[in-house]
């Protein structure tokens, strides 16, 4: 039986945290005597991705529902929201899906991207006298608790019998992640595409031990309360705005120019010489069904989490994938994908 509470969260410091929303795409008009209220979705999304994918491709257009763009800065902050029930639909990394799933926090996963490229890479600073993955042992790494890059970490690692406890974690806000490498106070960092560049631009002497390609699953989610699913008008409605994201995503590939410089030199602030190089260190996302190959790899993460001392008790990820859930949004994956 799935859970139906989730673990007590402080919502007053969440409501701290919570950034102003920015509505886009409504089709429906006032209120009139018995018509029905129009659909809102509030969706949880970070460093205005989602919004900037669906806006730039054209996929706000023509909704027959209101869509609320609510930013986070990390999957964790998401899982926040989820939990207090600000948001209906939200997307995160593979690692603070599982601690969703951990927590017992309502959500279900309705879609799933696959990335084929490095993702994270851990990057070490020159002069450190670290030249391999065995050097880390007891040195200082920064990373962000419960974000993808601690996953990341977590399992490169485990390539030679290290755990976490074995090396000195630092854990910084993950939009921080460049800065605490840049000020040299630790010895290596799980280091983005952006912070990569940005790093080894500035430092080409940095070292890079291992990529996510080497070592992660390269799955990312997009997730939705049960409450929301439960609903048959906003059920409706995620089953679209799912649809209008692979939809956007495959635009994204085929258009890379007006990506780069509408996200990375727009939203990032970054030169397009910069963006250009980032989107190309990002790899090619796709979106994939919902099927055993990807459950057993959030698993096999939890388990690789729960030998890591960073789970109180085994999370069973598979709460998560229910088999209507499933069915229904693969179906519209696979309808919309290019």
């Amino acid at each position: 039986m799935r859970p139906s509470r989730p673990r007590p969260i402080a919502l007053l410091a969440l409501a701290a945290l919570l950034p102003l929303a920015t509505a886009c795409g409504a089709t429906a008009k006032a209120d009139t005597p018995g018509a029905a209220r129009p659909v809102t979705l509030h969706v949880g999304d970070q460093g205005k991705y989602l919004q900037t994918l669906l806006q730039t491709s054209g996929q706000l257009e023509g909704l027959g529902y209101q869509v609320v763009f609510d930013q986070f800065n990390s999957g964790p902050l998401v899982n926040q929201a989820f939990a207090a029930e600000a948001v209906d639909f939200g997307v995160m990394g593979d690692t603070p899906a599982i601690f969703a799933a951990a927590a017992n926090i309502p959500v279900d996963v309705v879609a799933a991207s696959h990335t084929v490229g490095p993702g994270y890479t851990l990057v070490v600073r020159a002069g450190s006298g670290v030249h391999s993955l065995a050097d880390l042992k007891g040195r200082k790494i920064g990373y962000s608790k419960g974000t993808a890059n601690q996953g990341f970490l977590i399992q490169a690692l485990a390539t030679v019998n290290l755990r976490q406890q074995d090396v000195t974690p630092v854990d910084v806000p993950l939009q921080n992640i460049g800065q605490v490498l840049e000020s040299g106070t630790v010895d290596a960092a799980t280091a983005s595409a952006q912070d990569l560049v940005t790093y080894t631009g500035a430092h080409p002497g940095a070292g890079q031990l291992i990529n996510g390609q080497q070592v992660s699953s390269g799955y990312s989610f997009l997730l939705a309360t049960r409450k929301a699913l439960g609903d048959p008008a906003r059920r409706s409605a995620l089953l679209d705005l799912v649809g209008r994201v692979v939809k956007a995503n495959s635009w994204n590939r085929a258009h890379p120019d007006a990506w780069i410089d509408a996200y990375y030199v727009k939203v990032n602030k970054q030169r397009p010489e910069v963006g250009k190089l980032i989107w190309q260190a990002a790899g090619e996302t796709s979106y994939a069904p919902l099927d055993d190959r990807i459950v057993a790899a959030q698993q096999r993460q939890a388990d690789l989490f729960l030998g890591n001392g960073q789970l109180p008790g085994r999370a069973d990820v598979s709460g998560e994938f229910p088999a209507d859930v499933r069915a229904a949004f693969s179906a519209v994956v696979a309808a919309n994908q290019s």
